[in-house]
């Protein structure tokens, strides 16, 4: 389990996942098969995101890391993985108003909150 960082609302040590939407994708798929292959998709479709992210930063393109935290928030947020949501969340907010200083610390972040969910679907069986 990850440790909280103080004093940052976004880090927790809660469960990485929305066990009830992880519950209603079951029902709706009816295959555990099927959210094995939605996480690994989701979870490789992270790392080029973030390197645009990352990119955008350097670049001092703000558009770049708002298409991508996007882009992760709303997959995130359907399949339930509600650290990487908030944290995704939060980086479209800083790119939108243009807030890139703070941007690099979020992405970090996102990253710890990906190999946490990695860590916490190969527990529960859910890992590919």
């Amino acid at each position: 389990m990850a440790q909280s960082h103080q004093g940052d609302p976004f880090m927790t040590t809660t469960s990485p996942l929305d066990t009830a939407r992880v519950e209603e994708l079951a029902e709706l798929f009816g295959d555990r098969e099927i959210l094995v292959e939605l996480f690994d998709e989701f979870l490789q479709e992270c790392p080029p995101r973030i390197e645009t992210m990352r990119e955008g930063i350097a670049k001092q393109q703000p558009d770049l890391v708002d298409s991508g935290a996007h882009a992760i928030k709303g997959s995130s947020a359907n399949l339930g993985a509600i650290g990487i949501q908030q944290t995704a969340s939060h980086l479209e907010s800083l790119a939108r108003t243009n807030n890139l200083t703070e941007a690099t610390r979020f992405i970090d972040q996102l990253e710890e909150e990906i190999e946490r969910l990695q860590t916490h679907l190969q527990e529960v069986g859910l890992g590919g």
